[in-house]
């Protein structure tokens, strides 16, 4: 029975460390399930969300600027009105994997991060460092995967190309990236409402069209937390089955 599949679905993921660990993530307040089955087949998706920001106007990129403004909530702070601790990220244009691509991926991150953003300076002042160093790692490509690359022909087969992926997640080194800073053209923030614009030409002309991702960092309880995430698809269409949510 589907009741039995999801029981037992929901035992596999508190089994796993990372699927625990994400289910009881104290900062998460609310998630969206989805289920999907046929004579065959039964398969169950979980995406949290912290509900900690309200977009008033959505995140979008025109003309070279990126802008959005909105206002935090349950109990979100920022470091200060010129730290709202914005970055942005980028993901090439995605198309569709094949079964055997999908099979051999075991992990996906928010990109690269190409920028993190800080407020304009008045009169005299000036940023003495326009770069900063951080560390990055990345998931294993799926599409350096062959696309005829051969699906499992038995359950013990899936699981070992599942393992094999896992394995090569693991081995993927952490590697030191020099991020630039880029200043805003306007820059709010009182309390908790945020209104930022900046021009990114100079990113979009170096990584072209695809997906560019903000993330925004609050403090929760003393502690940094991701308040928002939210991908732009830029010069690219999004896939048929996309649909764009309500920020989280």
């Amino acid at each position: 029975s589907i009741k039995s599949e999801i029981r037992e679905m929901v035992e596999g993921w508190m089994s796993s460390p990372g699927h625990r660990r994400n289910i009881l993530d104290k900062w998460h307040k609310k998630v969206n399930i989805g289920l999907a089955w046929d004579r065959y087949n039964f398969k169950a998706i979980q995406h949290f969300e912290g509900d900690y920001a309200e977009y008033d106007r959505l995140p979008s990129i025109e003309d070279g600027v990126l802008s959005f403004e909105g206002r935090a909530k349950n109990g979100v702070a920022f470091r200060s009105d010129r730290d709202l601790g914005v970055q942005i990220y980028y993901d090439a244009p995605p198309h569709a994997l094949t079964r055997g691509q999908v099979i051999r991926t075991y992990c996906y991150s928010s990109g690269l991060q190409i920028a993190a953003l800080r407020p304009p300076l008045s009169g005299n002042s000036y940023y003495p460092e326009h770069r900063f160093t951080t560390t990055h790692r990345s998931c294993p490509d799926p599409y350096a995967v062959p696309a005829d690359a051969a699906i499992p022909r038995s359950p013990e087969e899936a699981n070992r190309f599942w393992q094999d992926a896992y394995d090569a997640s693991q081995r993927t080194p952490e590697q030191s990236i020099t991020v630039p800073w880029v200043t805003a053209s306007r820059w709010t923030s009182r309390g908790d409402a945020f209104s930022v614009s900046v021009r990114i030409s100079d990113l979009l002309a170096r990584y072209g069209s695809g997906v560019y991702s903000l993330i925004i960092w609050g403090i929760i309880s003393g502690e940094d937390v991701v308040v928002s995430e939210y991908s732009i698809f830029h010069g690219v269409a999004p896939p048929d089955t996309y649909s764009s949510p309500r920020a989280p």
